[in-house]
């Protein structure tokens, strides 16, 4: 071995042991360019043992629990799966394979060596009426489907359908099939229709070769019969508020010692048939004299699904409490929940750099400004951990005092937190029992109804002073909707009225103290985008014919040039020199695409843009009803644009977005479908640098990913050389931030080895030398 190569390795050595004693501390664990799904595991609705993993359900997300482990793990597309949203899961014993079953019914298939594949058969075809999937049942390495259009058999071998019963009804009716199962020779089926079956040789295209044994009765049949399962050389099917079924001697009896109100499923186990009822889980023995045993445990409150594993425990997706592992004999039981937000319902989200937190409101409003009255409170994320703030956390009202619809929030530079609420007014929030709430009733805030504890407010910012200016709603004549809230002095002032200014929605202030606000795009009669400048009380109304695309605005912000952007129903439009606001002739610009998708057309002129953040950067990031878009700082040229086709994106409905500058995290919230975090490259650096963090580090030269390295002095000029001062890698930051996928300036991948990454501003000042190490 060479001096040089042991003085690298020396040096490799010596730096590795550097970095694990606390040179990356305090790093993001989620790596540059990466999803963080911030979603409820509580509503659980369908489970699959697979051995040493159990996959769960829930109404808002995906996840297994490892047994070895004792850990859960949310999945998404980060994870390989094809789509978002899944209705069911089954797994298949003989193959070894998880098939996942999602709400627009494509399919997929987890392999035992951690690949999925995608089964599109059943998304594909053109099938009219419902094409729900409701029940998956193995049997001989193949997969009988239960649909709302009758019945896929897919091959688990080969993955690809090998059959479709679709008109199996009487006198070839398509009819809607919940639930199959096999028994020797024949297939049974639960459907709409009744109880059937029909031999597995005959051609059961053909609706002649089955049999009705038990047809539906009443007319809520579409629910009658629901469940299957073959246990002890029978076939069972439960009814709602009646015994048990069980098919034996060529007819359907009932069977005494179980007795159901609403049955969920049926499970057969060693140890004997698992029932889920509404409210109760049931073990039946048949060949024991009793009544079947209920499973008791204060955790099984509202079971959607139940399985026994090989040790003998029970697991039960839980409505309320999630993923429940209930011991034998149902004497001792955990349930297994991530931290996170409480609920998807989500209306907006703060990100503030100063304290590191963001929260996300739960409230609002409807697209036109229906009360929605959700008592949901807000989700506070801060080091890493989601806290609740609602009734069900904090029930006393003298320390949290439960408004509705809280919409928007901001923080002052000390810290406190204010809370805009739709129809409470405002809250001052330091934290539970220390807070105050502003109504009309102690404040000069206005209520459109005799209720003085009734208000609406929409929106909310800071000025540079730390004062709170407050949107308020209200629709009366002639008065103010604009507020300042001085809280050094705890005082209010009402802002002078002009036209528009009493149904508001939106504000953003500008470098010369003008509120720049949207009309409400319901209730009054002006429309687009007013600036006002309460020191002179001039206005200044802006329409289509003063460059919008739309005059039906939902969001504006000021980017870090100082200029006014807008989102509307029709793209996006910018004012580039606020203090042109009120020069005759001023216009709102639509920025038109220069390169990449959309080019020589204005930017998302077909989309309706319901928000936008800057990032440390002045990039735009815009959230559309068809996903989330990053655009460079001007505006005409789209970087990237993530939907659910091609990110762990839960929604491409995407309501609110927000950044915390000091991370770079890019807060996602969506219509429907909670939160997300996308761990962008942009931060911004508040005072002299410190030495720049560089994450992950050291990191393997096979590394996937990209290398961020933050802490630099805002846009500062980064080089990249080995050990010897060959340049390998240049660039400028983003904002205090930048990213680097460990290939050289003529894209060839680095050799292991130790690099030091100089950065300086443009005048060669707040310098810094970082290392980072290369390994195999």
């Amino acid at each position: 071995m060479t001096r040089a190569l042991r003085s690298c390795l020396w040096c490799i050595t010596l730096i590795i042991c550097e970095l694990a004693g606390g040179g990356v501390s305090a790093q993001n664990a989620v790596g540059y360019g990466d999803w963080q799904l911030h979603l409820p595991i509580d509503r659980a609705k369908a489970l699959a043992d697979a051995g040493d993993r159990v996959y769960v359900v829930t109404e808002n997300s995906f996840f297994y629990y490892d047994k070895a482990l004792n850990t859960t793990t949310l999945l998404s597309r980060r994870e390989g799966l094809s789509d978002v949203g899944v209705r069911t899961v089954a797994y298949d014993s003989v193959t070894r394979q998880v098939l996942v079953v999602y709400k627009n019914n494509n399919l997929d298939v987890l392999r035992p060596d951690g690949t999925v594949q995608n089964v599109g058969d059943i998304v594909r075809k053109q099938i009219p009426g419902n094409r729900d999937i409701y029940h998956v049942y193995f049997n001989s390495k193949l997969a009988y489907i239960s649909a709302g259009f009758g019945i896929v058999v897919l091959d688990m071998v080969k993955l690809e359908t090998r059959a479709s019963y679709g008109n199996i009804g009487p006198n070839g009716q398509t009819i809607r099939v919940s639930a199959t199962t096999v028994l020797k020779d024949s297939l049974y089926a639960a459907t709409a229709k009744g109880l059937m079956r029909g031999r597995l040789s005959d051609n059961l295209l053909d609706y002649r070769r089955w049999t009705t044994d038990l047809p539906t009765r009443t007319t809520d049949a579409e629910d009658r019969f629901s469940t299957l399962a073959t246990y002890n050389g029978h076939v069972y099917a439960g009814l709602n508020n009646d015994n048990l079924q069980v098919f034996r001697s060529g007819a359907w009896r009932p069977e005494p010692r179980v007795y159901t109100t609403a049955v969920r499923q049926l499970t057969p186990t060693r140890a004997g048939l698992l029932v889920t009822d509404e409210s109760r889980l049931l073990l039946f023995n048949a060949q024991a004299s009793a009544a079947a045993r209920e499973i008791r445990h204060a955790l099984i409150r509202v079971p959607f699904a139940a399985q026994r594993g090989k040790d003998g425990s029970f697991y039960v997706a839980d409505l309320l409490n999630g993923l429940v592992k209930v011991s034998s004999d149902g004497q001792q039981a955990e349930n297994f929940l991530t931290n996170a937000p409480a609920s998807v319902t989500s209306f907006s989200v703060l990100a503030n750099a100063q304290t590191n937190t963001v929260d996300v409101f739960s409230g609002g409003y409807a697209d036109r400004y229906l009360q929605k009255d959700n008592y949901g409170g807000f989700y506070e994320f801060k080091e890493g951990r989601w806290t609740n703030i609602n009734s069900q956390t904090i029930p006393d009202r003298n320390q949290f005092p439960n408004p509705k619809d809280l919409s928007r929030g901001v923080r002052t530079p000390d810290g406190t937190l204010y809370v805009a609420s739709y129809g409470n007014g405002l809250l001052e929030w330091k934290g539970p029992g220390s807070f105050r709430w502003f109504t009309p009733a102690n404040s000069p805030l206005v209520s459109s109804i005799s209720d003085l504890n009734y208000t609406r407010l929409t929106d909310l910012t800071t000025d540079a002073d730390g004062n709170v200016w407050v949107v308020n709603r209200h629709q009366s004549s002639n008065t103010s909707g604009l507020f300042v809230f001085h809280p050094t002095a705890s005082t209010w002032e009402r802002l002078p009225y002009f036209p528009g200014s009493e149904n508001l929605e939106r504000i953003a202030l500008d470098d010369y103290g003008v509120a720049w606000v949207t009309a409400a795009r319901a209730g009054g009669q002006v429309l687009g985008v007013i600036a006002f400048d309460p020191a002179n009380r001039t206005t200044h109304s802006f329409s289509t014919a003063d460059g919008l695309p739309a005059t039906d605005a939902y969001d504006i912000v000021k980017d870090r040039l100082g200029d006014i952007w807008v989102a509307t129903t029709k793209g996006v439009a910018v004012f580039n020199d606020p203090s042109l606001a009120f020069t005759q002739g001023s216009a709102f610009r639509t920025p038109t695409v220069k390169r990449g998708e959309g080019a020589n057309y204005p930017a998302l002129f077909t989309e309706v843009v319901k928000t936008i953040a800057v990032d440390g950067a002045n990039r735009k990031w815009f959230g559309t009803d068809n996903g989330l878009w990053l655009f460079n700082a001007e505006g005409d040229e789209a970087i990237q644009h993530f939907t659910t086709s091609n990110s762990p994106l839960p929604s491409n409905s995407i309501v609110d977005v927000d950044i915390n500058d000091r991370t770079g995290e890019v807060f996602v919230v969506t219509a429907d479908a909670g939160v997300v975090s996308y761990r962008g490259s942009a931060t911004v650096t508040e005072g002299s640098p410190d030495c720049a963090k560089v994450f992950p580090n050291p990191v393997r030269s096979n590394f996937g990913g990209q290398v961020g390295i933050s802490g630099l002095a805002n846009n500062a000029d980064v080089k990249i050389t080995d050990v010897a001062g060959k340049l390998v890698y240049q660039t400028r930051a983003a904002g205090g931030t930048v990213t680097w996928n460990l290939n050289d300036y003529n894209g060839r991948r680095v050799e292991s080895g130790v690099y030091l990454v100089l950065s300086a501003t443009a005048d060669g000042k707040q310098g810094c030398i970082s290392k980072l190490a290369v390994i195999k």
